[in-house]
């Protein structure tokens, strides 16, 4: 049913699930939001199939890096302003309106270190230490990776730290009386750093060959050029103004992927 909403030209994107709808508007600088007219078409499709939109739940997320926020209208929804909020979770994860991601690090540190206490009762029960490993992958790795390929490059080291801080303290359950290293080594696992380099280089090469995201991805040099290069199997880099986009998935992606396919 949700299929035939449409709110375009009001917005750029929309993004439709079962029982949850976001939507975006790009404003250019200068110019003038249109984003009520798109709450009021979702409004006016919602009461023609007998719903009715939570105020209190729709919240605005506003991303401007502008010396000056331009004065934006609130949002309304039966007269009701819409909450402006700082962040907010998508999809699982957290979204700040200024693109970092130290609130979804800490979303993800704080649930997984809580689950630290289930290797730790099954630990003092006598299960092998291969079982809790396996415990810890399903129940507490799952967690500190999910999406990582979104986030990896754009983080800074502490935060990367906070990371790998709850893998030590899993393996130091698991092992106790082992050095971080020696625990890597023994239980035959790697840093979360490491496995999220893999993961975003995995994931470019599965975008270059199929799906809708393949065109973000830029042609290799032997492809843009008529000539023979030294590096014909690397990627064209991206072109980067801002430090935040050149810690966005594509560039930074791009330029490990070049890196590893110099060495190979």
């Amino acid at each position: 049913m949700i299929n035939d909403l449409d709110v375009k030209p009001h917005a750029t994107d929309i993004w439709k699930f079962v029982d949850d709808i976001s939507t975006s508007e790009n404003i250019t600088k200068g110019s003038n939001s249109k984003f009520q007219f798109c709450i009021d078409t979702i409004n006016s499709w919602a009461s023609c199939n007998l719903m009715k939109l939570n105020s209190k739940k729709c919240k605005e997320l506003r991303v401007c890096f502008l010396r000056e926020s331009p004065d934006l209208s609130p949002l309304l929804i039966d007269g009701h302003a819409l909450e402006v909020v700082r962040s907010h979770k998508v999809l699982g994860l957290v979204i700040q309106n200024d693109l970092k991601w130290n609130a979804h690090i800490e979303s993800v540190v704080s649930k997984a270190s809580k689950r630290l206490y289930i290797i730790r009762i099954l630990r003092r029960g006598g299960v092998p230490a291969e079982d809790l490993l396996s415990i810890y992958f399903a129940l507490i790795r799952s967690v500190l990776e999910y999406c990582c390929v979104v986030w990896h490059h754009a983080l800074p080291l502490y935060l990367a730290d906070d990371l790998e801080r709850v893998q030590k303290r899993a393996l130091r359950i698991i092992l106790p009386g082992y050095s971080y290293r020696e625990a890597l080594a023994q239980l035959g696992c790697s840093r979360l750093d490491e496995r999220r380099e893999r993961h975003c280089l995995n994931t470019m090469k599965r975008i270059e060959i199929e799906g809708p995201l393949s065109k973000y991805v830029p042609l290799s040099r032997a492809s843009s050029n008529d000539y023979e290069l030294r590096n014909s199997n690397t990627l064209t880099t991206i072109k980067c103004r801002t430090e935040r986009y050149r810690r966005s998935f594509f560039p930074s992606t791009v330029a490990l992927y070049n890196s590893y396919s110099k060495e190979t």
